[in-house]
């Protein structure tokens, strides 16, 4: 939208004739009309004094978005939340996450985003803390107290996005990783209070069962929203069902053999790899797959490795090297393409996706899921399990 429809847009808003704008900022109506219509600019003086009038910022009275702005700067900082995150020793990893997380708070104190990736921090660093939880690494060990204030601080951001921010999309985000806080923190009747406020599939009253009867599909633009409304669908459908995949996975691998065998634990895994191997015969669900592929080899071969199976191990994650090199060419190979073309065949989830699997990014994630593997396992094992590998 252009400057002149921007300043009607807001006079309107704000309840003003453009006589009443130009006494305002002493100048004549005709100016204002001028500005209005197109046929002229106001001074660079008058831009500041304009937007105190119409109760707007200077970027939205360019057509900047705020909102806009924000999302992307939330973006930005998950991406080097994640960075950090998933670089070094895994608790150290999380702290630091989590940290730079709370620096970002405090520098942006209304950009929601930022907020819940704060909360989502604090809720993975929370596996590192609890002595009775698998991944324990004594992080905070000696501090109590310190880690009760961050868990505080968690929850209250948490409720100003839940409270506040009107979007759904991250009050779910806070609600659910709330649920894993308490959880790790063994606060039950709290945490089921979070996840009874989480929506369910239960229902089987979902907003993709009824969006491409909404679209008119009357013109070619219609024709084609509708196709990419089935594809996006699917992509969320299949997400659903492979985060299933991983988190059954990592539950059997965790309390095997005390409750389920090593071959209940083979079998699901090996079911749910067969299962996301189907999705990917279709292309265009490739990248929604991959991330949790890997996770689920992951957690297969460390159930080999906790139970004192290190050729099976080295098999299983030679295995997911071939899949890994793999999607990885065939990243490479779209990435060639005109990155509109691929949004639009791919869906914009699916090509961010694509963009950022380079071989730098899957090399360290990788070697941070070997170094998790190897805090999990006994040291001769793990020693087996890597001569095994360079054969």
């Amino acid at each position: 939208m252009s400057l002149g429809n921007n300043i009607k847009k807001y006079r309107r808003n704000a309840g003003l004739t453009q006589e009443e704008l130009a006494g305002i900022l002493c100048i004549t109506g005709q100016a204002v009309s001028r500005w209005e219509s197109g046929a002229g600019l106001p001074d660079i003086t008058q831009i500041v004094p304009l937007a105190q009038a119409l109760n707007v910022t200077t970027d939205a009275l360019f057509g900047f978005s705020s909102e806009s702005y924000d999302l992307k700067l939330a973006a930005e900082v998950k991406k080097e939340a994640d960075r950090l995150r998933d670089t070094g020793e895994q608790s150290r990893g999380a702290l630091n996450s989590a940290e730079y997380l709370d620096r970002q708070c405090e520098e942006h104190i209304f950009n929601y985003g930022i907020m819940t990736r704060y909360v989502q921090g604090i809720a993975h660093m929370s596996r590192y803390v609890n002595p009775k939880n698998s991944y324990y690494e004594g992080l905070l060990k000696d501090d109590g107290k310190e880690w009760k204030q961050i868990t505080r601080t968690a929850e209250n951001r948490a409720m100003q996005v839940i409270r506040y921010s009107g979007d759904k999309k991250l009050a779910d985000e806070c609600h659910y990783a709330l649920a894993w806080l308490c959880w790790h923190n063994a606060e039950w009747e709290k945490g089921l209070q979070h996840i009874e406020a989480l929506p369910s599939i239960s229902s089987n009253m979902l907003q993709e069962t009824l969006l491409p009867y909404y679209i008119d599909i009357s013109t070619g633009e219609g024709i084609e929203k509708w196709h990419a409304q089935l594809r996006d669908n699917y992509q969320n459908f299949i997400r659903a069902i492979n985060k299933q995949i991983v988190y059954n996975a990592e539950s059997m691998m965790w309390i095997c053999p005390r409750i389920c065998s090593l071959q209940e634990v083979e079998e699901n895994c090996l079911w749910g790899i067969s299962i996301m191997d189907t999705f990917m015969k279709n292309d265009k669900m490739r990248a929604l797959c991959q991330g949790f592929y890997r996770e689920t080899y992951k957690f297969l071969t460390a159930a080999y490795l906790r139970n004192g199976d290190p050729a099976k191990a080295a098999e299983c994650w030679k295995k997911l090297l071939v899949k890994v090199d793999e999607y990885g060419e065939f990243c490479d190979k779209l990435n060639e393409s005109s990155p509109d073309e691929v949004n639009r065949i791919y869906g914009k989830k699916a090509a961010e996706n694509m963009r950022s699997y380079t071989r730098e990014m899957i090399d360290g994630k990788l070697e941070f899921n070997l170094g998790q593997l190897k805090s999990w396992t006994d040291e001769k094992v793990y020693n087996e399990f890597e001569k095994l590998l360079l054969l």
